[in-house]
């Protein structure tokens, strides 16, 4: 899991007004562009306050605008996550420095892409179904996991990987059990490293809200095996102490870039030192 670089914010009405004008005047309905148009002023005003606020990182204290009927319908029908300019925004943000494109989801980093979370829910907040700085790819577990949901107690229960700056602290962790030749994990959320705490309670309520502790346990046999693999080959060819220092490098390298707490890879620092994995690998 790892922060993505966000949306130029002072273009975000322009994205708006570009996806407005690519509505073409369909069939059934000739002026849903005109109708579309004439909300411009009103968008806009509505776009800096969403700027403002996320400019301090606080989008939980904007209030709807509340539109109902017909502009409610006429704003949903912009977005559509297979249009040219929504691949090409996703393919943008998605798209690293080195010209690596990542295509798994961060807040799960487990499922591919396949759709945009809207950080404000598009049906409540719905002047902002296309505002960029309030989409977020996603896959489709998470995106339906986290539905209209967002907020509880005054307080947002998800991540906003645009902001929630993640730190180079360990938070997450696994135990790893060998049972009747199977390898069981439990993943868990927990905090010695003293993470900033109103950071922290969303990082937990993330994990929670999203079950990815169950989920990374329901997925980590095709990472033992590929892990165990990848070792395999080099066993009783270099000296094993060798293995294992290049393993714990390889994982470094992967953590600095897949992130800190990439659960992939937490889940190889524990077998790297469990005694059965050990003793499977040299076996």
């Amino acid at each position: 899991m790892k922060n993505l670089n966000f949306y130029n914010k002072d273009e975000a009405f322009l994205f708006h007004q570009n996806i407005v004008r690519s509505k073409r005047a369909m069939e059934k309905d000739p002026e849903i562009r005109n109708r579309l148009l004439a909300l411009n002023d009103e968008i806009k005003i509505l776009y800096e306050s969403y700027k403002k606020n996320f400019n301090t990182n606080d989008l939980e204290l904007l209030k709807s605008y509340g539109y109902v009927d017909q502009n409610k319908s006429d704003l949903l029908g912009l977005y559509s996550f297979k249009s040219s300019i929504i691949q090409k925004f996703k393919n943008g943000i998605t798209t690293t420095a080195t010209n690596r494109v990542i295509n798994t989801c961060q807040n799960c980093t487990i499922g591919e892409v396949s759709s945009f979370d809207h950080i404000l829910p598009k049906e409540e907040f719905t002047e902002f179904v296309v505002n960029p700085l309030n989409l977020f790819p996603s896959c489709s577990v998470c995106n339906s996991a986290k539905g209209k949901y967002w907020f509880k107690n005054g307080k947002r229960i998800f991540l906003n990987l645009y902001l929630d700056i993640l730190p180079n602290l360990q938070y997450l962790f696994v135990k790893v059990s060998f049972v009747d030749n199977t390898f069981i994990t439990d993943f868990s959320i927990q905090n010695p490293n003293n993470i900033d705490t109103v950071l922290f309670n969303i990082i937990e309520s993330h994990y929670s809200s999203l079950h990815l502790t169950k989920r990374f346990s329901d997925c980590n046999d095709k990472v033992i095996t590929a892990f165990q693999n990848s070792l395999k080959p080099f066993v009783g060819k270099l000296p094993f102490d060798e293995i294992i220092k290049t393993a714990i490098e390889s994982i470094e390298l992967n953590r600095n870039f897949f992130g800190y707490n990439y659960w992939q890879s937490i889940l190889e620092l524990e077998l790297i030192n469990n005694p059965d994995f050990i003793k499977l690998l040299k076996n």
